[in-house]
């Protein structure tokens, strides 16, 4: 059995290889999301170049799936930019070096109604949803570099939704629009013979919550009569704090009694409800082997009752310091939880300040740190068999 996660090098994002398969001899590929700006360039396509390499030769390598957890560009940007090297070899009628086999992808127009014009009054015109990547006024009055980036991710969504519809790809199969997972029943999905995924997140009543405060968020601007420039900045506000909390896809994969929590920039409390209507909760712990911890890091995200129920032996963190992640507080809930147990923290990026708190944490403890090594693309936690190169 071949299952092997990889965190490549994703800066402050998430970029995340899953390899899969009866046998080493028969590996195949999940991707999830791609990163912000540079990623792909740098390290997502390089990666995948060598796979090819070692896969196909100079046929496509097969991406059996590709998922995008959320619309956030630390996690969109180097998906978009994967579909338009592909788009631009189906264009000049050349084999394309990756081939997307399916997609998962909430766009923002699935997510909530689109913001018109006429929601918000001729003043705000430019604010629909649809244009808010590309409005002239787009970063005047706005100051929050998160907002900016989640703001302009919208668009990406969009351009995303339209390559994979121009090239065919089976997008959301086997849903109702929307990927989400069951809110009393474990939602299966058979991704074939060699793995499946439990489908955690969004549930409905947070996509139905979603859709409330967005209803809510439009009404105020319209009564507010806000220009161009103050309706953008608060509504990319909005969507900063609200599309990756409530809306991220979280999954648990399982392939040979393995399991790996996948878990975007999900909100702790959410992955629990979803655990939870899932039934795999068992007197309200769970224990996988891997655990992609939620917003690289964040204590936004989680809290100590969180690290408590869902106990990993592997703990992995995207992320290189900006935004102050992984936050020492969250590093602290972890630890905490799990006191003298063994386990590993791989980190795919040296960031002083967590490197210092751990490094004094380690006293009596029993958990070993593993970052990428310079010249490396990912660190990487195998669960079977050796991956092949």
């Amino acid at each position: 059995m071949l299952f092997t996660l990889e965190a490549l090098n994703a800066k402050h994002g998430d970029a995340l290889l899953l390899h899969y398969g009866p046998s080493p001899a028969e590996p195949r590929l999940i991707v999830i999301d791609g990163g912000p700006a540079g990623v792909y360039d740098d390290t997502l396509s390089r990666r995948l170049a060598e796979l090819r390499k070692a896969r196909a030769g100079a046929g496509s390598l097969k991406i059996r799936l590709l998922m995008v957890s959320h619309i956030d560009d630390d996690h969109i940007n180097g998906v978009l930019d994967l579909a338009k090297a592909i788009a631009r070899a189906d264009e000049q009628g050349a084999t394309p070096d990756w081939d997307v086999l399916s997609l998962w992808h909430n766009s923002f127009s699935d997510l909530v109604k689109p913001i018109r014009s006429a929601d918000l009054g001729a003043r705000a015109a430019g604010v629909a949803a649809a244009d808010i990547a590309t409005a002239a006024g787009f970063p005047f009055g706005m100051t929050d570099e998160a907002a900016i980036a989640i703001a302009a991710s919208v668009g990406q969504g969009r351009d995303l939704r339209q390559i994979a519809e121009m090239l065919a790809w089976n997008v959301n199969h086997g849903f109702d629009s929307l990927v989400k997972g069951g809110a009393k029943k474990a939602n299966v999905r058979k991704i074939d013979k060699a793995l499946e995924f439990v489908v955690l997140g969004p549930l409905q009543e947070q996509l139905d919550a979603l859709q409330n405060e967005w209803a809510k968020k439009v009404e105020k601007l319209r009564k507010k009569k806000l220009g161009p420039a103050e309706a953008q900045a608060e509504i990319a506000a909005f969507l900063d704090k609200s599309i990756p909390n409530l809306s991220s896809i979280a999954v648990l994969a399982r392939s040979g009694g393995k399991t790996m929590l996948l878990t975007g920039d999900a909100r702790g409390d959410f992955l629990l409800d979803g655990l939870r209507g899932a039934k795999l909760l068992d007197g309200g712990t769970l224990h996988v082997d891997v655990l992609k911890v939620p917003h690289h890091g964040s204590d936004r995200n989680v809290d100590a009752a969180f690290f408590s129920s869902v106990t990993a032996d592997h703990y992995v963190v995207s992320a290189d310091g900006k935004h102050g992640n992984p936050d020492n507080a969250m590093l602290k809930m972890l630890t905490d939880a799990r006191g003298k147990d063994e386990y590993a923290i791989h980190l795919t990026n040296r960031v002083p300040h967590a490197m210092s708190f751990l490094a004094k944490a380690k006293k009596g403890r029993k958990f070993d740190v593993d970052v990428r090594g310079t010249g490396q693309s990912s660190v990487r936690i195998e669960l079977g068999a050796t991956l092949r190169e």
